[in-house]
């Protein structure tokens, strides 16, 4: 049952980036909030026995609250922290860190303010377009997966990737291809995928529910409206990309790197920080030369190969075949010599006779999933008794969670949050671990 709460006061964030306030009984989570407001609120949500509420009115506005830029904000679940002032989302950012670090009661220097991200606007490397019955192309509706909003503009990715969309849908419609219904399982169309590079390079991705007699003519008329795109690929469903025309991987430069990925691979989506975030964890490592390095979830091997030139030997572990492949071309590409990059999963591969085959490491790499690291990772991590543990971190709450474990034998000696997701509540932290 639908509840309205006036005069509600909000005072601190949450890890999801809600705003939290008191009813008096308990706290609730606020969504479209910001701490230092008061607000009236509709709630009905509860979720895992949290309250949830929906600002409908603020009643004292905080003085960092700013208009959003952007028609969609509030409705499209992508940048819901556009009516943050930006120095007031560097600010709650850091204390989305702080909090989790202090709930797991680990001891840490004093937290910096969290590095500004180069750009505000047109940062994001990749975005995911959803097609929906019977004439929608756009993002998903705030924690709806069921509903799609239509995307006249959005600012997080180049200008010619909304341009490019807005000319698919069209060419769709003129063509009669079917939207995809997410309630009766029907149509055609499921999503456009598309990836851009710093370095100029457009990649579209059409994602189709089955395989069809019409795909391959849609694409090739696509090719001929859209002769800028550089690369043109498409998948049944969840399978993997097919190649289709034009070039078949992405070129990145990152400092004096270059690296190349597949369609599929993952690289971080704000290049530009990302470059930043590299020089941290090489600036953490602090390598002279003598040291084995382990890169645990390596991926392509970008933070193995920005360290390679300082170290003695980086072995990198994945468990994507697909992506050592590029790790391996990219340490060729970099004419670094003295870097391994193996298959496997991190659980079943790095375990106490993987380091007794391979060496002792000075240094472990650490850069998990969302999710954090599993305990076993850890424990063979603590085993190994590298001097330093460089962590990076895309999630406040587990990094904090597998700094609990790891403390038992190191001591968090630094730490620097990035801002990777402008108008987002994310926050990517690199820690260095020393040994107790």
């Amino acid at each position: 049952m639908t509840k309205y709460l006036n005069n509600i006061q909000l005072y601190g964030i949450h890890s999801s980036g809600r705003a939290v306030g008191s009813t008096g009984t308990g706290r609730i989570y606020a969504d479209g909030g910001m701490p230092g407001e008061t607000v009236d609120l509709e709630t009905d949500r509860r979720q895992r026995g949290f309250r949830y509420g929906k600002t409908l009115n603020v009643v004292e506005l905080s003085p960092q609250r700013v208009q959003p830029f952007c028609k969609h904000c509030g409705i499209c679940g992508g940048c819901l922290w556009q009516y943050y002032s930006y120095e007031a989302q560097l600010h709650w950012k850091r204390e989305i860190l702080l909090n989790a670090l202090q709930k797991y009661e680990i001891i840490t220097p004093e937290i910096p303010t969290v590095r500004p991200s180069p750009l505000l606007q047109g940062y994001r490397n990749k975005s995911e377009y959803t097609f929906a019955a019977p004439d929608k192309l756009g993002f998903h509706e705030i924690e709806r997966r069921d509903a799609v909003c239509n995307i006249e503009a959005c600012f997080l990715q180049p200008e010619t990737v909304q341009q490019t969309a807005a000319v698919i849908k069209r060419a769709a419609i003129e063509q009669g291809l079917p939207f995809y219904d997410y309630f009766t399982r029907q149509g055609l169309l499921r999503s456009l995928q598309f990836r851009t590079t710093t370095t100029g390079q457009l990649l579209v991705w059409l994602v189709c529910s089955v395989d069809d007699n019409r795909i391959m003519p849609f694409l090739r008329y696509l090719q001929q409206l859209l002769p800028d795109v550089n690369s043109w690929y498409y998948s049944i469903d969840r399978g993997e990309p097919v190649y289709v025309a034009g070039e078949q991987y992405l070129t990145e430069h990152s400092a004096n790197l270059i690296f190349r990925y597949k369609a599929s691979s993952f690289y971080q989506p704000n290049p530009l920080q990302a470059e930043n975030l590299c020089a941290q964890v090489r600036e953490y490592a602090a390598l002279e030369g003598r040291e084995l390095v382990y890169d645990l979830y390596t991926g392509i091997g970008t933070l193995a190969c920005h360290v390679a030139h300082d170290a003695r030997e980086v072995i990198g572990i994945e468990g994507n075949a697909s992506a050592i492949e590029d790790a391996q071309h990219n340490a060729q590409a970099n004419n670094l010599t003295n870097t391994r990059f193996l298959v496997g999963d991190i659980l079943h591969t790095f375990k106490r006779d993987f380091v007794a085959a391979y060496g002792s490491p000075d240094v472990i790499i650490l850069d998990p999933p969302r999710s954090g690291t599993l305990i076993e990772i850890k424990k063979t991590i603590l085993w190994a008794a590298p001097q330093k543990i460089v962590y990076v971190s895309c999630n406040p709450v587990s990094l904090a969670f597998d700094l609990k474990q790891l403390c038992e034998g190191y001591r968090v000696a630094a730490i620097q949050p990035f801002d990777m997701f402008p108008h987002t509540h994310h926050v990517e932290t690199v820690a260095l671990l020393e040994r107790i």
